[in-house]
């Protein structure tokens, strides 16, 4: 079976401002659903519809050409519609071709979606490596773990949720080279070439505005050490990556853990520079911690600040203080980082005021 993944094309629905102040980056997820699959014998393309600023006419065309058996994308809310239309477009160039979709709306709200759109023949709503192996392995549906499908009279099954993958060190590292890697680039970025990672997937934290329970579990799990710093190595030796941008919503949960990360590192001495790009928590990090970072490359951590108001932060379960954070940012700063907060208007039973106070 051949199985083509698609990233589609964002860049419709965020760049209604201006389309180069919109970044591109590369589909990780999918990158590492890829890798999974090849490691496993299966035949697989990637297409990222983003960084080849498709319209409807190069899309269609890609997807016909590449003869796929199936096709599988990803959306969040903000884009499931665009998978909506490439799911259409796929039943039409390949009409006995199955199409999937994951991502965090598919994964919340597997019969909406399913009900939504009727070229959708699975909706994957978990973990996605180990399902979309057993579906391009014509597992029997009802034998899937973690998808959502119509049955032979047209009803809406929701399957058993898939265990979470413990050991992350045995998946195969990312397929970047089935990304065009000369396509990408983000606002903030130092020096290119460079690279996102994710070490580790998982929160045990309950934030109410958060879809990653759903997708990644509630358990953390993290790689090791040296399965992290063999990727590093990778990256450097095979890419030239000159920076790298680790992803993680939880990349300094364990301390012990990020001291022998930073440790190999400084061992290495690489021309290398790091971010913790995607926000870290405030209250899992120290001054100690920070400097070695810093030490190992680190040159910016970003925290999920969200909110000013203290009620608010109570009210989202955020499980942190507006104390915590500004004790994380002053050691950052103590420690030679620069630093990023991410914050959001909007939040329930929040008003004016709360809004003046962030």
């Amino acid at each position: 079976m051949k199985v083509l993944l698609i990233a589609p094309n964002y860049l419709r629905v965020y760049s209604y401002v201006s389309e180069e102040a919109t970044m591109v980056a590369p589909p990780m997820g999918m990158a590492y659903v890829a890798g999974y699959l090849r490691d496993n014998g299966v035949d697989v393309e990637i297409l990222d519809l983003a960084a080849l600023r498709s319209d409807e006419k190069m899309e269609r065309k890609l997807i016909a050409e590449s003869g796929a058996d199936m096709v599988a994308m990803a959306g969040t809310t903000n884009t499931i519609m665009l998978c909506y239309d490439l799911a259409k477009i796929s039943k039409e160039v390949l009409p006995d071709a199955k199409v999937v979709v994951g991502g965090p709306h598919p994964a919340m709200e597997p019969a909406r979606t399913l009900e939504e759109c009727r070229q959708i023949d699975y909706c994957v709503v978990s973990e996605a490596e180990e399902t979309m192996l057993e579906l391009a392995r014509g597992v029997e549906d009802k034998d899937v773990l973690g998808i959502s499908f119509r049955d032979s009279k047209g009803n809406i099954i929701v399957n058993a949720s898939r265990p979470l993958i413990k050991d992350l060190d045995s998946l195969a590292f990312p397929a970047r080279d089935l990304l065009p890697q000369d396509k990408y680039w983000t606002p903030g970025v130092r020096r290119y070439p460079y690279a996102i990672m994710m070490t580790s997937r998982g929160c045990p934290y309950s934030c109410t505005f958060c879809s990653n329970f759903r997708t990644q579990g509630k358990q953390f799990r993290a790689r090791s050490p040296e399965n992290v710093l063999a990727e590093i190595d990778h990256l450097v030796k095979d890419y030239g990556v000159k920076e790298i941008n680790i992803v993680d919503d939880n990349f300094t949960f364990l301390p012990k853990r990020v001291k022998e990360i930073c440790d190999g590192l400084i061992e290495r001495n690489y021309d290398l520079e790091l971010k913790t790009g995607n926000g870290i928590r405030a209250d899992r990090v120290s001054l100690p911690m920070l400097k070695h970072m810093k030490k190992a490359g680190f040159y910016l951590v970003a925290y999920g600040v969200e909110t000013g108001s203290e009620r608010i932060l109570k009210k989202m379960r955020k499980g942190e203080t507006l104390d915590h954070i500004r004790r994380a940012v002053k050691w950052s700063k103590q420690a030679g980082l620069l630093t990023e907060g991410f914050f959001m208007f909007g939040n329930e039973g929040e008003g004016r005021k709360e809004m003046l106070e962030t």
